[in-house]
């Protein structure tokens, strides 16, 4: 096999067997620093020594790297299929970054793993180190810290707490922006925070436990459908896309219902995209961390009036649990919603005058009686004043 080209062209007398890797580094920098200045004029003078040297240097220790530079904050790489290709050689980063007159490049994650930490308290550094171990290794980014690893054998969900939020890349369709880039839209710099990034070999391996799980019997096939619709409900408030809330809901199927294989991924995908639409319209029941719309002339037909104190309680109640399928019909039974923990402030007859004050204000219609001397309740539905 014949001996491998350098990706640079340099001189002969540095292309000696007994060349250090720090030698190479200086050598390759040169070429990068040449390639920089040639293709972007003055302003990367000012600021190619630094980047340059960063990149020979990461280079040089195998990391593969991808030029960046679209968008307003310059994020973006300049090279289409870009987690197909095997990273950039120094000289290429010169020419594409240069000619698009950037100082941003990425690295890519193969085998790797990072901590993007998105908040810049002792909080959140408390937490990697509680539950990860803190790498040495950190680069300052402009909202917070990357903390480098090598990748483990468990990677965990995104962490989202009120004064924590932290995401974990790792792989090769992955990517973060290298140490030394110089955001266009701000002028902020990349900077280490504690040892440079060295050697891949040389950073500690990332350690998570994955949660245990209680054991529990598996959902029966009778019931999986509207488990499935609940768990994307879930997944819908926190997640960042479609795909990935159909990627989790695909393992809720897997780990918790009976029969999995008899659910087909597109029934997944048809969860996902309901649940994933309905988030974006602020119709998603999710609990006690969700959203609900209530229309503008509901609210004003109860400021209206006096007294409506209660009456706007139960429109509340009614509207979260009821209003993100228009046209619902459902019934009101004042103790079951005083022990679900609805109403548990209000009595049984004022929930009664609370509903009948809102069918008076055209905001609940009746739309069945219900026999006489029958135990079964009137069926109701939501409706807005004039529609």
């Amino acid at each position: 096999m014949g001996a491998r080209r350098s990706p640079v062209s340099l001189p002969a007398a540095e292309r000696s067997a007994g060349l250090s890797i720090k030698a190479q580094g200086e050598a390759i920098a040169r070429v990068l620093k040449r390639g920089l200045v040639d293709a972007a004029g003055d302003a990367a003078q000012r600021g190619a020594s630094d980047i340059e040297a960063t990149i020979a240097r990461l280079y040089g220790a195998g990391y593969k790297m991808l030029p960046l530079g679209d968008g307003p904050d310059g994020k973006k790489p300049l090279i289409g299929n870009w987690s197909a290709a095997k990273g950039c050689s120094p000289g290429t980063l010169a020419q594409l970054m240069g000619g698009a007159g950037s100082q941003m490049y990425g690295i890519r994650l193969d085998g790797l793993l990072v901590v993007d930490c998105d908040t810049d308290n002792p909080s959140t550094r408390n937490y990697v180190e509680q539950h990860f171990g803190l790498s040495p290794c950190m680069t300052r980014t402009s909202r917070g810290l990357h903390f480098w690893y090598r990748a483990g054998a468990y990677v965990p969900g995104k962490v989202r707490l009120p004064d924590i939020s932290i995401d974990f890349k790792t792989g090769s369709g992955s990517f973060v922006v290298g140490p030394g880039s110089v955001r266009p839209d701000n002028g902020f710099v990349y900077t280490p925070a504690g040892a440079p990034i060295g050697f891949p070999a040389s950073l500690p391996v990332f350690h998570a436990q994955p949660p245990r799980r209680e054991v529990t019997a598996r959902v029966k096939e009778g019931n999986r459908d509207g488990h499935l619709y609940r768990r994307a409900i879930e997944q819908a408030l926190t997640a960042d896309s479609e795909a990935e809330v159909f990627e989790e809901l695909c393992a809720f199927r897997d780990i918790e219902c009976d029969n999995p294989e008899s659910v087909t991924d597109s029934e997944i995908r048809a969860k996902a995209r309901w649940a994933w639409r309905n988030r974006d319209r602020l119709f998603l029941m999710g609990g006690t961390n969700s959203t609900f719309s209530t229309n503008h002339r509901a609210t004003a037909a109860l400021a209206s009036r006096p007294q409506s104190g209660n009456a706007a309680l139960l429109y509340m109640v009614l509207n979260q649990n009821h209003g993100h399928r228009p046209g619902k019909v459902f019934t009101i039974v004042p103790d079951g919603l005083i022990a679900k923990g609805h109403l548990p402030c209000m009595s049984r007859n004022s929930i009664y005058l609370a509903r009948d004050f809102l069918v008076s204000a055209d905001l609940l219609e009746i739309v069945k009686l219900a026999r006489p001397h029958c135990k079964e309740p009137h069926l109701y539905r939501l409706r807005l004043p004039g529609s």
